[in-house]
């Protein structure tokens, strides 16, 4: 007999003595090769266990690592070998129907969302619904820390873990406060946060959202945590101690805060301020500041108050002020959680005048929506970003690419985010990538300018 037969006649005895009966324990490990190991890796990949591209009858340590990870879930012992046990629960385990991956959305992905932000490993600040980049990230990271294969995907074995988890540090925890919570404890939250000139929405609820979460933000982007936008017990701890440090008997009394009121006819110092910042900003653009309030200045404080969604009055008011000028320094800009943040966007709609990612995102209100995430004020329009930023001659992560799409002026930007590539939003395409070397893009291209 050659010896290739003697090899295929082994495999085939091999194989038939390692054909499962219901009648008798299985036992298959690494280094068996068999038709019925194939059977069982598309059993595991049913099940979103088994990640390799196609079954092939050979049990090596991907196999294993499916068979590990689906005994974790089924509270199994973690031996990576197929006992009767772990076969009987194979064959009676449901498949995943119920998968989260990239492009999913709905009350499902909110619900992962919020149970990978309790968890510390969603960072983004809202709870979107749409499963992008940035979840998918997120979802690698729980799985590598549980010992679930890191496909990025949520399968039923990572959901029942995160749930669990999620669910165990509640209960051990009542301080942690996130996104989508609610009750008494929520509304003395929004009412400390209040007392400190974060939360700034005129109504007291008891339901954690996004406001609350952006509030909770800038508390920690102020004192040097970690900024999650998440209630956890570090944030908590502060909270109450510059609560009681405000409230105490012996701090000073705050002074009322001054009237501030400038329109059509002031003159004065003031007026040079109002106009220094509205030109940094894009919105002045006589050459330069006169310290008188004319019409021009009124045009360009209206438009500022547009785009901060304040009245449209075109008199700069005490808010307007405060808003404009700022009372503290300039935020600076992580360029990577700009990326990421925008990243966790893609396939959002192209809704004209759009900024939010409820609604859908313009071109303009894509890069205004992120940079606002950033605590970094923009203007509104590609004309304005323009006009405001600062040229330069090759961009960086973070920069401002501008295209003349409809005139020879700047009609459409997007957020350059490294290796010749930049994020936007188009009108046929909502948010996506592209690059600028495509040829479309290539021939309008107008230059890069610096925002932050």
């Amino acid at each position: 007999m050659k010896p290739s037969h003697v090899i295929f006649a082994a495999a085939m005895a091999s194989a038939f003595f390692l054909a499962p009966d219901d009648s008798q324990a299985v036992e298959w490990k690494k280094g068996m090769s068999s038709p019925e190991i194939k059977q069982l890796q598309q059993r595991l990949k049913e099940k979103g266990f088994f990640t390799y591209p196609r079954a092939t009858g050979y049990f090596g340590s991907i196999t294993e690592e499916a068979v590990k990870a689906f005994q974790r879930a089924m509270n199994l012992p973690v031996t990576g070998i197929v006992d009767d046990a772990t076969y009987t629960k194979l064959k009676s385990a449901p498949a995943s129907n119920d998968m989260l991956a990239l492009g999913s959305r709905g009350a499902a992905v909110s619900d992962l969302q919020r149970w990978l932000k309790r968890l510390g490993y969603f960072h983004y600040p809202q709870i979107t619904g749409y499963y992008g980049a940035v979840t998918a990230d997120a979802v690698k990271r729980f799985q590598r820390a549980n010992g679930l294969p890191a496909t990025g995907r949520a399968d039923r074995a990572t959901l029942e873990r995160l749930k669990q988890k999620a669910t165990s540090q509640l209960a051990a925890s009542s301080d942690v406060l996130t996104i989508g919570d609610r009750g008494d404890v929520v509304r003395k939250l929004q009412q400390q946060l209040q007392q400190l000139g974060y939360f700034t929405h005129s109504d007291i609820t008891d339901y954690y959202g996004v406001l609350t979460a952006d509030a909770v933000r800038r508390l920690q982007r102020d004192n040097g945590l970690p900024v999650t936008g998440v209630l956890d017990n570090q944030t908590a701890a502060l909270l109450e101690r510059a609560v009681k440090a405000k409230t105490t008997p012996h701090a000073p009394i705050e002074r009322e805060r001054s009237v501030i009121r400038l329109s059509i006819g002031a003159l004065g110092e003031d007026v040079k301020r109002i106009q220094t910042k509205l030109k940094e900003l894009g919105y002045f653009l006589h050459s330069e500041a006169t310290g008188y309030y004319g019409v021009a200045t009124a045009d360009a404080v209206r438009r500022f108050q547009q785009a901060a969604k304040l009245p449209a009055t075109g008199v700069v008011d005490s808010e307007t002020y405060e808003r404009l000028i700022g009372q503290a320094p300039a935020a600076k800009l992580d360029v990577i959680e700009l990326v990421a943040d925008a990243a966790e966007l893609l396939g959002a709609p192209y809704v004209w005048g759009g900024d939010t990612p409820e609604e859908g995102f313009d071109c303009s209100g894509f890069i205004f929506y992120l940079f606002q995430q950033q605590g970094v004020t923009v203007p509104r329009t590609v004309a304005l970003m323009w006009n405001a930023g600062a040229s330069v001659s090759a961009p960086e992560v973070g920069d401002i690419v501008f295209f003349a799409t409809t005139t020879n002026s700047p009609s459409h930007a997007g957020i350059y985010i490294g290796n010749g590539q930049f994020i936007h939003s188009g009108a046929s395409t909502g948010v996506t990538i592209s690059r600028l070397d495509q040829s479309y893009w290539k021939q309008r291209y107008l230059g890069a300018k610096r925002l932050f």
